[in-house]
């Protein structure tokens, strides 16, 4: 009877540590994905020309008029 007792309380411990840690791990990976989004946003307007929120494109006229 004292093993059941124990064989239970491991496992509440074990699912215990793994809900806390599968949270904490979700919101780091949220906390860098923010952190990491302008730098894509820069990167993939400097590679097209494109910007990514708007959808202004430059064109090879708006550059020659500036």
């Amino acid at each position: 009877m004292l093993y059941g007792y124990i064989i239970i309380l491991c496992l509440i411990m074990l699912l215990t540590g793994y809900s806390v840690g599968r949270r904490k791990g979700i919101d780091e990976g949220m906390k860098k994905g923010r952190a990491c989004l302008p730098i894509q946003y820069k990167m993939r307007y400097l590679k097209e020309d494109k910007c990514p929120i708007c959808g202004y494109e430059k064109t090879a006229l708006t550059s020659i008029i500036k």
